[in-house]
């Protein structure tokens, strides 16, 4: 019997606005977050980041071939 994959391989990137207050989770950052960014295909994982930071991720996961889609 197959037994379902909980683990999936991310296929794509999401970004999108968050409508509450949040501090950047990158280190040594001090800029608001207003971005969330969904790196592993799921909601669990999503980290709020600054925009600058957050362009950085989308141009590192297409680099590694993730497609992005930008909900903002």
């Amino acid at each position: 019997m197959a037994q379902p994959d909980f683990d999936p391989q991310p296929v794509a990137v999401r970004i999108y606005p968050i409508q509450y207050i949040s501090k950047c989770k990158a280190v040594r950052c001090r800029e608001r977050a207003t971005t969330a960014v969904d790196g592993a295909g799921r909601h669990v994982r999503q980290v709020e980041l600054c925009d600058r930071r957050a362009r950085a991720v989308v141009d590192r996961e297409r680099a590694r071939g993730l497609e992005s889609r930008d909900w903002r």
